[in-house]
């Protein structure tokens, strides 16, 4: 039978039950009865015997004490029990809005394991030592955990009957020697807690992790435990939290927001359009309260929030809103991202193109596991119904392969409904083998029109290939030489990053209103992934990860190709051979791709006899 229910949950009421609790336990079998419901029902042990120390937030809690009795919310009783069913078992991630008790929540839950469950081993992480033991320093983990024990100058702690008999406690280290659970601390090492497998390891703020560090606390936990508790605020689209967050996987996800707690959804109301919405119709707002018409759900509590000193869009959005672009312009925002992603979905078919080498026609064999996705139905002689024109899109990588690198991508989009239809990703293929398999898949998609990024080496590989094979359908860019008041005509999409940002803010635009399909999941989650930065257009992920291939700017390649092919599907013209003009690169001068112009033209001269 669950006590829970029993425990009053305001604090007068509460105090007085814990009080009385303890003085109704006078005897060893009374106590060694509240042993056993403590271990049997984790939320009853926490409201009836777990205390809090809290300077910040104790006037919540309506009392000027710093020691407070941890009374939990509802969201946290499920939070708890969602981490409890999953505790040991499978990797959890944490994430939430600031100040609602998250570390003092896992530590707790910890603890109770700590407490009343055998040979219970648990590592805690965060990101310097000083975080995780300082003597005297009371935001420590591991003092948070001895006062759970033994409270601070008397205050708070459990009963000294409830208490271990035998505790050791040094650097690092808390040890229960009558069941022999430990506490072990570390920070962010490759070496962390590789000696000795635990039953839970927490990485505390997961997100502040130094670069690089986050990638190397992954590495060195992940065979240390099965539940990984993963904790923090979101701060930026990158590194390894935002990772482990996004990567689809069986890491069950909890979420703690402002708007779940109850102090802080009191006066709630919105905005659509600029036009107001109040959601909590019981507050009494003042006729003279200026609501913030933003659109964004907001509270008396948030408006406070974010007229403090020292608030920025930036910290209110990881702190508050749990934001990952955070105040870096999002070129693909929230409210797009999540509009976008309700047309996400799984492929029609996936499968392989076979070619011929020679003439680079294909067919396509369906497979579970193949490469190449659509989501377009096909007619009986196997080939895409051509509702309309179809266009593809490529970004070019060196296929070199690697867990880093960037991808080489073929996106295609149909034309006429402004849906995506097919997409294929690969790291493996260099330059001149994706180009054939490029062409053989426009030439399956109806002589599709393809445009493709043709910068740096990769680019000006793939580019040759194509003119080589003499696919005609293909994008040209005019250049006007001003000097002699002369247009040319460059075949692929040369990228700067004045028109990186205005083909990104057209894919943007078009999928905003509706008129842009995207289907692919990948290609959503690179869209989030998008801003613009210092004057630059990042893929936020690759600001911390490591790229050997791209130099740091690897990522985010799907989205490219669909921004140039919609670039692209503006204007679609139908090009022949015939229509091919010879045209003269405009390379930099000494860059590797201009050694390969000089090295064609010497070869073409040598044909010719020129030479």
């Amino acid at each position: 039978m669950s006590l829970y229910g029993l425990v009053p949950k305001t604090l007068k009421e509460n105090l007085e039950f814990r009080r009385d609790l303890l003085q109704w336990a006078d005897t060893a079998d009374k106590q060694r009865s509240l042993w056993t419901a403590c271990k049997h029902d984790v939320l009853f042990f926490i409201n009836t015997f777990c205390w809090l120390y809290e300077p910040r937030n104790s006037r919540l809690r309506g009392t000027t004490s710093n020691v407070i009795p941890f009374i939990t919310y509802g969201f946290q009783d499920q939070a708890f029990l969602d981490m409890n069913a999953g505790l040991g078992t499978t990797d959890i991630g944490l994430e939430k809005s600031r100040d609602l008790g998250a570390t003092w929540m896992f530590l707790t839950l910890f603890f109770y394991h700590w407490m009343f469950h055998d040979f219970s081993s648990f590592g805690i992480m965060s990101r310097t030592a000083d975080l995780v033991d300082k003597p005297g320093k009371k935001d420590t983990l591991m003092w948070k955990l001895d006062f759970l024990l033994s409270g601070d100058g008397g205050k708070g702690g459990l009963p000294k009957w409830m208490r271990p008999s035998k505790v050791y406690r040094s650097m690092m280290l808390m040890e229960n020697r009558d069941n022999g659970s430990t506490f072990e601390g570390a920070t962010t090492t490759e070496d962390a807690f590789r000696g000795g497998r635990k039953k839970g390891i927490a990485l505390d703020e997961y997100a502040a992790f130094p670069n690089g560090d986050d990638y190397k606390a992954l590495a060195a936990t992940q065979h240390a435990t099965d539940c990984r508790v993963f904790v923090s605020t979101p701060k930026g689209a990158s590194g390894a939290y935002y990772d482990v967050m996004h990567t689809p996987s069986s890491m069950q996800k909890i979420v703690l927001d402002w708007k779940d707690h109850p102090d802080r959804k009191v006066g709630m109301y919105t905005s659509k359009k600029g036009k107001l919405e109040i959601l909590d119709k019981d507050y009494p707002f003042p006729a003279s309260y200026k609501h913030v018409l933003d659109d964004k759900v907001r509270s008396p509590y948030y408006d406070l929030e974010c007229k403090r000193p020292g608030a920025t869009p930036q910290t209110i959005a990881q702190e508050l809103d749990r934001d990952y672009g955070g105040s870096d312009y999002q070129i693909f925002g929230k409210d797009l991202y999540e509009a976008g992603a309700k047309n996400v979905l799984k492929p029609y078919e996936r499968g392989i193109l076979y070619y011929d080498e020679e003439t680079l026609e294909a067919d396509f064999t369906s497979t579970n596991d193949g490469p190449f996705e659509i989501w377009c139905h096909r007619d009986s002689r196997g080939v895409p119904v051509n509702s309309g024109q179809y266009v593809i899109g490529c970004d070019i990588s060196a296929g070199i392969g690697g867990d880093y690198t960037s991808n080489s991508v073929a996106f295609v989009m149909d034309t006429v409904t402004g849906q995506q239809v097919g997409e294929f990703a690969t790291n493996t293929l260099p330059p001149v083998a994706f180009a054939d398999l490029v062409i053989a898949a426009s030439k399956w998609f109806g002589n599709a029109y393809l445009i493709w990024e043709m910068n740096g080496p990769p680019g000006s590989a793939f580019t040759k290939q194509i003119l080589e094979r003499n696919y005609p359908y293909i994008y040209y860019r005019e250049i006007e030489n001003k000097s002699y008041k002369k247009k040319t005509r460059n075949p692929g999409w040369f990228s700067t990053e004045k028109n990186k940002l205005s083909v990104l803010s057209q894919m943007s635009a078009a999928i905003q209103n509706g008129e842009y399909c995207i289907r692919s999941e990948k290609l959503m989650e690179e869209c989030r992934q998008y801003v613009y930065k210092q004057g630059r257009v990042v893929h936020s992920r690759s600001v911390r990860t490591q790229d050997h291939s791209a130099k740091g700017q690897a990522h985010g390649d799907r989205v490219i190709a669909a921004a140039i092919a919609w670039h692209a599907a503006k204007d679609r013209p139908a090009v022949s051979s015939a229509d091919r003009e010879e045209f003269e690169e405009e390379i930099p001068y000494g860059c590797m791709a201009w050694r390969f112009q000089q090295q064609d033209k010497r070869q073409k001269a040598l044909s010719n006899g020129d030479w």
